[in-house]
């Protein structure tokens, strides 16, 4: 059975450096990752260990209106929400041991994954990184779709070279682990539901909603109108960020 875990988050913003030096002012360090030169967009990511931020946004506009949302969904809300002038977080990457064990076991339970690719783009330093990911077209009645994600070696290889790049680093905000991500949607339990049959976990209900375990993390799905995860909550905050709930345009990223 392919191992399931939450890879990284996708945050939709206007300008990648704007948003680098946001986070920057607040004791996040992000790194430029590179472009997506099929898609026109770029980004800077974020580590918490494996688990990561990727501020995405568009570089070529004329590329970015080349492909369809069937092409790769979740980039093609970013571009979206770039021409809507919109930030706010997109969705999340789902990291799997097993990229062809999990891609049949969806299409086989009818959820409209689309085919298996070979992403790449060029970091800033030039190095090629590449991976193999599927997204999946449609909505959950408008809450966007996960979308799956294997890279190359094993999790600790992957760990050990992020690090010896300077990419995991230690935060000044503290040692920050994501360990929840919140989602406003119409119907928690409906959402909870088809989440659970994707990552194969039993939605548990709470005093809001529903809340999946994923490994050492969770999923929260409570009432509200804006279909989309509007929280991410992080462990090992230090002063002066603990306690406090950061505001970056339409996305709150609380501290606890």
């Amino acid at each position: 059975m392919a191992v399931l875990n939450w890879d990284h988050t996708m945050i939709n913003v206007q300008d990648v450096d704007e948003a680098v030096q946001f986070f920057g002012e607040h004791g996040i360090v992000f790194a430029r990752g590179g472009r997506h030169e099929k898609w026109g967009t770029e980004n800077a990511l974020g580590y918490f260990g494996l688990n990561y931020i990727e501020l995405i946004s568009v570089y070529d506009e004329a590329r970015a209106k080349d492909f369809s949302r069937s092409d790769a969904s979740a980039v093609y809300d970013a571009v979206q929400d770039y021409e809507q002038k919109l930030q706010r977080i997109n969705t999340i990457a789902l990291r799997t041991s097993d990229i062809e064990a999990t891609h049949a076991r969806l299409k086989q339970a009818g959820v409209p994954a689309g085919d298996i690719e070979v992403g790449k783009r060029l970091d800033e330093q030039g190095h090629l990184i590449t991976w193999s990911i599927f997204f999946i077209d449609g909505t959950i009645d408008g809450l966007p779709y996960p979308f799956f994600i294997q890279w190359q070696g094993s999790d600790e290889t992957r760990a050990q070279k992020l690090t010896e790049q300077g990419l995991i680093v230690q935060h000044a905000a503290g040692d920050l682990l994501a360990r929840q991500a919140v989602f406003h949607v119409p119907d928690p339990q409906k959402a909870a539901d088809v989440w659970g049959r994707l990552l194969e976990g039993n939605p548990e209900k709470t005093e809001r909603g529903y809340r999946i375990q994923l490994q050492d993390r969770q999923l929260i799905f409570d009432q509200g109108a804006e279909n989309h995860i509007v929280q991410l909550k992080f462990d090992g905050a230090g002063d002066p960020l603990k306690q406090q709930t950061l505001v970056f345009d339409q996305i709150k990223l609380s501290f606890n």
